[in-house]
């Protein structure tokens, strides 16, 4: 293993709700010294971004990817210029909403994001079932002329994003403090003695809860789910 690749740092950086990037860097070239919860602008395919440090790894044994960066940590025209973007998310909102029921298609718009470039918009959906925006995709790039993204996420993912309290009165658990969304199942609750009554064992996305698999796990374990 050569001698660069002990020294790279990777950065875990929170984009929105449903996305995260990771970037990693030269720990030679990097003296910023960038820390968890820094807002940081960086490049990804030559998109600048905007996004918060959630997690970092030193002497990662991998090598540094040059492409894709952090430029440098935010700065007030960056906050400025995303908060400015709000008008432009409501109406790109809006368009997409409408192109739904333009096809047809059983699904809701819950989250729309523009690099800071405006460049790209990218469009989140959810649905009950897998669905093919192939058509969807071409009308918005011939309409908004710009390229798009379009991605369905989970109705577990979509209840981590508008939040919410659950059936205990807390804030959802999702939001507050899970990092990653792991599977739930029927045997889990089973092993706890818990009834198995759907009311009582699902969470405001319909789904299981989350907090039944506190305890499948060990808490070293379950710490590599929690955030920082």
């Amino acid at each position: 293993m050569s001698e660069n690749r002990l020294t790279s740092i990777l950065y875990e950086i929170k984009i929105n709700p449903f996305r995260n990037e990771s970037i990693i860097m030269d720990s030679e070239a990097d003296k910023t010294k960038y820390k968890i919860r820094d807002q940081v602008v960086i490049q990804i395919n030559k998109e600048n971004l905007l996004g918060e440090i959630i997690n970092i790894k030193d002497n990662v044994q991998i090598l540094p990817d040059y492409k894709n960066h952090i430029v440098r940590l935010a700065n007030e025209s960056d906050f400025l210029h995303k908060k400015s973007s709000s008008n432009r998310i409501d109406e790109t909102k809006q368009f997409f909403e409408q192109l739904l029921k333009k096809f047809k298609l059983s699904a809701k718009v819950v989250f729309i994001d523009w690099d800071l470039n405006r460049h790209k918009v990218y469009c989140y959906l959810t649905s009950d079932k897998k669905i093919n925006y192939l058509l969807l995709h071409e009308t918005a790039v011939d309409t908004l002329k710009t390229r798009v993204s379009i991605k369905q996420v989970g109705v577990r993912d979509f209840a981590k994003c508008i939040g919410g309290l659950g059936s205990c009165g807390r804030e959802l658990c999702c939001q507050k403090f899970l990092q990653s969304l792991q599977s739930v199942t029927l045997t889990m609750a089973r092993q706890q003695n818990i009834y198995i009554e759907p009311e009582k064992i699902s969470g405001v996305c319909g789904k299981l809860r989350c907090c039944i698999a506190f305890e499948c796990y060990p808490c070293e374990a379950r710490s590599n789910h929690v955030k920082n």
